[in-house]
């Protein structure tokens, strides 16, 4: 590009922007601002102490409606506008809008969707902007992003099992002495009996992935460090009536783990650092080898079942699973029996609420809400989408009201770029295929 067009793009950007900068509200770029500066004192607070890196950095608040971005710094790509301290821009329609760390336009950015961010609970604001900062720095910490792979953690079995590690991870945190460690052993021969009956599970790398973000958000936020067992504990209670786990679940036991280290292991951190999981570093401290017989784990299991009187939640538990199963036959029916539209996992970017309960079905699960992008166009589902399970392809009932440009079903809106339309590949089968 030669320089007269670089200045002219550089010229429509700053138009464009500008425009987009007289419709924001004053307020909220005040607001804005205020958020960078408590995020910037606490992360100098820190300085590195927890985790070896300074996590204040790149940072943009989008606005959902608008897609408005408010940033911290300015991007490598001039697309960004200056304005008191701040940058101002708009995020490209094919990147989804969620709590995350992404790149753009030359740089690691966290990002962070303005409604999502409390203007009324500094901590909650604080724990998230935290969060945040720490997955974009958390390759630098030695941890790789990954996503879940644990969907049986939304079945009968998986939850009971979780749920019942939730109990001694609140009974952990609230005693003291060798009772503490008592009911941190529970727990971890808990986890150790579920992950032998579901071995093909990465509960420990994904609580990683999102559980050391999550505990050190909680950490940093600025909560009395004497508050957070008491937290924690609560956090638990509340996670015992949730569901959704497959995806949340690190948000409980990464940060239940990690202040329960803070009391038994001064160097804990290094060791997650060199590569250690939670359960490697929770039987360093309980001293013990768990036996790997899962007849030995489930007669132990059982014991700790009586122990916390855990036959209430197990009942609930299977009363909700038996329910369940309506909505199961109705996905089936749904996504691999009628008039499917199959969409290829193409480097595919998608979004979608980690809170929302997975429903397995076959050789699959099923999202309630999600937004898709990638080549052919945007789909926003707001009823239900199939993933398989080696997320090679996702499926929608297909299209009944058009074939290409916008596409407005009861369960979900497709809009399909220039030159893409739905095609039939075999009678009831569709795909998305360029013209």
């Amino acid at each position: 590009m030669s320089l007269k067009a670089k200045i002219l793009v550089s010229m429509i950007t700053l138009v464009l922007n500008i425009g987009l900068l007289k419709g924001q509200e004053e307020s909220d770029l005040i607001l804005a601002k205020s958020y960078f500066n408590e995020l910037d004192s606490l992360c100098n607070l820190d300085n590195g102490n927890l985790w070896g890196v300074n996590l204040y950095g790149a940072t943009m608040f989008v606005f959902p409606e608008s897609r408005m971005i408010i940033a911290n710094e300015a991007d490598k790509d001039g697309k960004l506008v200056h304005k008191d301290g701040l940058f101002i821009g708009k995020l490209p329609e094919k990147i989804n809008i969620a709590n995350t760390s992404i790149k753009w336009n030359g740089k690691n950015w966290s990002m962070v969707n303005w409604d999502a961010i409390s203007k009324h609970h500094k901590y909650s604001r604080d724990k998230l902007l935290i969060h945040e900062s720490w997955h974009r720095n958390q390759k630098k910490i030695g941890i790789m992003p990954t996503s879940t792979n644990n969907t049986y953690l939304d079945e009968l079995k998986g939850c009971i099992l979780l749920k019942l590690e939730f109990m001694a991870l609140d009974s952990a945190l609230i005693c003291e002495g060798d009772d503490k460690i008592y009911h941190l052993t529970n727990a971890l021969e808990i986890r150790s009996y579920r992950q032998s009956i579901f071995p093909d599970n990465n509960e420990n790398a994904f609580e990683l992935h999102e559980g050391m973000a999550e505990y050190t958000g909680y950490k940093l936020c600025g909560i009395d460090k004497g508050m957070l067992p008491k937290v924690m504990e609560k956090q638990l209670e509340f996670g015992l009536d949730k569901d959704g786990l497959a995806n949340s679940f690190p948000y409980l036991t990464g940060p239940a783990y990690g202040v329960l280290f803070d009391e038994l292991k001064d160097d804990w951190h290094n060791e997650v650092k060199k590569g250690k999981t939670l359960s490697e570093i929770g039987r360093q401290i309980i001293d013990k080898n768990i036996p790997t017989d899962t007849t030995w784990l489930k007669e132990n299991v059982s014991k700790i079942i009586i122990h916390y009187k855990a036959e209430t939640l197990i009942k609930n538990e299977t009363k909700k699973y038996e329910q369940q199963q309506q909505l199961v036959k109705q996905y089936q029916q749904k996504f691999l029996e009628g008039n499917i539209l199959i969409i290829q996992n193409n480097n595919l970017h998608f979004g979608f609420n980690p809170q929302e309960k997975l429903i397995p079905i076959e050789n699959g699960v099923v999202y309630k809400t999600m937004r898709l992008t990638g080549d052919w166009g945007i789909a926003d589902v707001k009823n239900g989408i199939f993933r398989s399970n080696d997320w090679k392809y996702f499926i929608l009932p297909a299209p009944t009201t058009n074939k290409e440009g916008k596409i407005n079903e009861t369960d979900y809106n497709l809009i399909l770029n220039e030159g893409w339309k739905v095609v039939e590949i075999k009678e009831g089968k569709y795909t998305l295929s360029k013209k």
